[in-house]
């Protein structure tokens, strides 16, 4: 239909960087004539939707951002995720309502196309009861993904792509279109071409399942071997009879999502160490001696223990604690060190530790 309630925007052309491609595929389209037609034509159609096909879709932070939380979340409730990449073209939503016959399925704050959780369940549901072998019994199904009135022992999240999507216009040609008793269809119809919109091939999209109660935590494998199996064999999305929505399991880059949630789990942990450090005077003195050699240590409690460096006691004592917190002391006493390369006496490194031990007792 036609943009009653947005008339400035008529003449206005999708900003691909700043605005959300489904927003505007879903509300914008003004091929529609003043009569209330689209007159049949599939080139108005194609103009439109060739409207998100020039670049691709979805901001690349914000899917970053997406896919982190999401994966996080699952790997947090002991849940499986896996990196899943269209091997066909692959089309999301096309029973929906849109002016231009056929829809296609939008993720609302992302604007990417996205399979929703109840699809993907679906989807598992429907391999687990036709075609997984070995076939399980209808009611381990039933207990593992629910059944009317009650609800199952996992949940599966949105499909979401995880990084920025290519679509593409394609065509589906009905030969028979347009038909009526008087005028049956015929190999001498026309062929009437319609297009509509879909997800490129090569396309990561991650998946993810995560256990509801504790019993199903044993089951995650199977249930993830059957997800896995139903992708790559019947597909998921609409017109998989003839091909489309092919999925493989895509080893690397899983192993690759994981590394990198390791890695900021790794940093995020580093953070709060070193901010809960900073709330003591022991503990910023345990940070400024991290990464020093051991002559530098032994240098540092000549200078702020034997001369005093530092005039607060209270601060001198705390500096002495996180020496201890080292392990060095220990050695010193012992007229040992740990680092070879140490320069430093045995007989001063002795010295050294106890400078250290007269603030053993002291409180800061």
């Amino acid at each position: 239909m036609p943009r009653p309630l947005y008339k400035n925007l008529a003449h206005e052309s999708l900003q691909l960087g700043t605005g959300n491609p489904g927003l505007w595929y879903d509300k914008f389209c003004d091929r529609w004539s003043n009569d209330w037609t689209l007159s049949g034509d599939a080139d108005r159609k194609l103009a439109w939707i060739d409207t998100v096909t020039k670049q691709r879709v979805g901001l690349e932070q914000l899917l970053v951002e997406s896919t982190t939380r999401a994966l996080r979340l699952t790997l947090a409730k002991g849940g499986i995720f896996g990196i899943f990449e269209t091997e066909s073209r692959f089309v999301t939503g096309l029973g929906r309502s849109h002016p231009v016959e056929n829809g296609f399925a939008w993720h609302p704050a992302l604007g990417v196309p996205y399979l929703p959780g109840s699809s993907v369940k679906g989807l598992v549901r429907a391999w687990a009861e036709l075609d997984a072998q070995p076939r399980p019994s209808p009611d381990r199904v039933e207990t593992i993904l629910g059944s009317p009135g009650a609800a199952g022992q996992v949940g599966f999240l949105d499909a979401i792509a995880i990084a920025p999507v290519q679509l593409e216009a394609d065509v589906m040609t009905p030969h028979f279109a347009g038909w009526s008793p008087d005028n049956p269809p015929g190999d001498w119809c026309g062929p009437v071409p319609v297009p509509f919109l879909v997800v490129a091939p090569q396309t990561a999209f991650a998946f993810s399942i995560l256990p509801v109660c504790a019993g199903a935590v044993g089951a995650l494998e199977e249930i993830f071997g059957w997800l896995r199996a139903a992708l790559e064999g019947v597909g998921a999305g609409a017109k998989t009879a003839v091909g489309y929505g092919r999925f493989r399991f895509d080893q690397p880059k899983t192993e690759q999502q994981k590394a990198k949630l390791d890695k900021k789990r790794d940093i995020e942990a580093e953070i709060a160490r070193r901010t809960e450090l900073q709330r003591t005077p022991e503990g910023r003195w345990m940070l400024l001696l991290e990464g020093k050699t051991e002559d530098d240590i032994l240098e540092l409690v000549r200078i702020h223990l034997e001369k005093q460096l530092i005039p607060d006691s209270d601060e001198r004592a705390s500096f002495a604690k996180a020496v201890r917190a080292t392990g060095l002391p220990a050695l010193w006493r012992k007229g040992q060190k740990r680092d070879p390369a140490t320069k430093v006496g045995s007989a001063k490194r002795k010295e050294r530790a106890k400078l250290v031990e007269q603030y053993r007792d002291v409180t800061p």
